[in-house]
């Protein structure tokens, strides 16, 4: 093991224990961040940025809590329409999702169960086997917060069973700052069905992180014209069985928003160390190039990503693309995957219920140079020669769900009703893999780990999301084509049914 991942370990793992400890210290008061994973919470959020009540930067997730709280005497609200008054009191209700018991402690269950588990992961939660079960505690004070989760994700069989802390974190703030570590979901894009980069596609690996708690914008006129700022470091470590041992991951994303309705994000995330691999953090930092003059001994990937939002009379638009390159790039020999689409929200009758309608395309079959659409790189995105198990951990990707060499159009629509309810439909058309990454992986080159062949899938699917005081409860039913057991997870069914709980005590 290299002496930066017996570093990681030391700084990392032994967080656990203080997630037992530290819950006993104060009372809960609030909700440290709004996290991946609640498609509704998203929406009501977008619509906040949108109407300019919050500071507008929404394409990093989570989303600290501090960039939220000002909604509580916002002025402004009064003269909001009922469906904008109504999200805002849904987000401040979430920042203040915690026990009612003396000690401060909310215990939590956090349940799913599918007859076979999705081959698209979007933003929102979703299974990841047949029964994805864990149990626990939040404990959260006004400058810290830790979540303890403790699980298991198995079929019903009880093959394929392992251990799942997913969800376990400890964070603090000082002065503007938001520290945070653990196994925490994260989600870098506007996006609402995939990102090129880092989703809650693959589980979330043991980290340590540095943000600010509230992206506002510097106070000196030199650097005020960048608007409202946000940074998310962090560094991890790609536990668990790896033909690599233990490889460090580190990544920085800045976002900023320099005029109103337009934000910015430039992201890097670099492997680096691990076992049979050179160790030299500095340099992984701080090495750009890669060529026969300056080779790279890290595998990176960098996005970068635009976001608007407009709004038309009572209508929020807001297009979106994000380029990922893996190459020298950014736009000249950058073997880029690319992902566009654009979002519309508006509100739904009078009471306060709105829907949202999203069109999003996706492909991570790399062009040579950024918009060389014609001149392709089959079986670049995702892999590497050097680092052979490329940017997966535990056997999924860590950005697009489909991984290399695959295709995603994607219609999605959800309606929030006044009482909170959240109706969602979705249609999927996916191509995953292509006939030359197959060969390559025949041959024991670069891979897809979702398909071993070709595979084209069209899909539907519909859900509902009831929240309740003491959680919520979430249902989905999709039918598809038939999937060949060669997809990951498939065992062929064309309907499949998945049921949530999230339950507080």
């Amino acid at each position: 093991m290299t002496r930066v991942s017996k570093l990681l370990k030391a700084i990392i793992l032994p967080s656990a224990p203080l997630l037992l400890v530290l819950p006993m210290l104060a009372q809960a008061q609030t909700h440290p961040w709004a996290e991946v994973g609640d498609r509704a919470l998203r929406s009501d959020i977008e619509i906040l940025a949108s109407r300019g009540l919050i500071t507008g930067l929404v394409t990093t997730w989570p989303i600290p809590a501090g960039q939220l709280r000002g909604l509580s005497d916002n002025q402004r609200l009064q003269q909001e329409p009922e469906y904008v008054r109504l999200a805002a009191g849904r987000v401040l209700a979430h920042l203040q999702e915690s026990s009612d018991t003396s000690d401060g402690v909310t215990g939590v269950v956090d349940a799913r169960a599918t007859n076979s588990p999705n081959v698209v992961r979007d933003f929102g939660t979703v299974a990841r086997n047949q029964a994805d079960v864990r149990i626990g505690l939040d404990w959260d004070d006004e400058n810290a917060a830790l979540s303890l989760r403790v699980g298991t994700q198995t079929r019903f069989s009880g093959d394929q069973k392992v251990l799942a802390l997913d969800g376990s974190a400890i964070s603090g703030v000082w002065s503007n700052l938001k520290f945070y570590g653990g196994w925490v979901d994260q989600w870098y894009g506007a996006g609402w069905d995939s990102s090129l980069i880092f989703s809650n596609n693959a589980r979330p690996f043991p980290k340590i992180g540095l943000m600010r708690e509230n992206p506002s914008a510097f106070e000196t006129p030199w650097l005020s014209w960048l608007g409202p700022w946000q940074f998310n470091f962090f560094v991890g470590l790609l536990d668990g069985p790896r033909i690599a041992k233990d490889t460090a991951m580190g990544s920085l994303r800045v976002t900023l928003a320099p005029i109103n309705g337009l934000e910015i994000a430039l992201t890097r995330m670099t492997q680096f160390c691990g076992s049979g691999h050179p160790c030299n953090p500095l340099n992984a930092a701080f090495h750009f190039r890669n060529d026969a003059q300056s080779v790279n001994e890290t595998n990176d990937e960098a996005t970068i990503e635009v976001k608007g939002s407009i709004n038309a009379g009572t209508w929020m638009i807001s297009p979106y693309l994000q380029l990922m390159n893996e190459d020298t790039g950014p736009f000249k020999h950058s073997f880029t995957s690319h992902l566009l689409g654009s979002s519309f929200a508006a509100p739904w009758g009078d009471r306060g219920a709105h829907w949202r309608v999203t069109t999003e395309y996706t492909d991570s079959i790399a062009t040579v140079n950024a918009f060389s659409f014609g001149t392709v790189g089959h079986g670049v995105s995702y892999n590497n020669t050097d680092y052979v198990d490329g940017f997966r951990y535990r056997d999924r990707t860590l950005g697009f769900s489909l991984d290399s060499d695959s295709r995603l159009l994607s219609l999605l629509g959800q309606v929030t009703d006044s009482s909170g309810w959240t109706y969602r439909a979705a249609y999927r058309n996916a191509s995953i893999s292509t006939p030359q990454l197959a060969a390559m992986q025949s041959g024991g080159g670069a891979f897809n780990t979702v398909s071993s062949k070709p595979v084209k899938i069209n899909q539907g699917e519909v859900g509902l999301s009831i929240p309740y005081r003491w959680g919520t409860l979430d249902f989905a039913v999709r039918g598809q084509d038939a999937l060949p057991t060669a997809v990951q997870g498939s065992s062929g069914e064309k309907l499949a049914a998945e049921i949530g709980l999230l339950y507080r005590f």
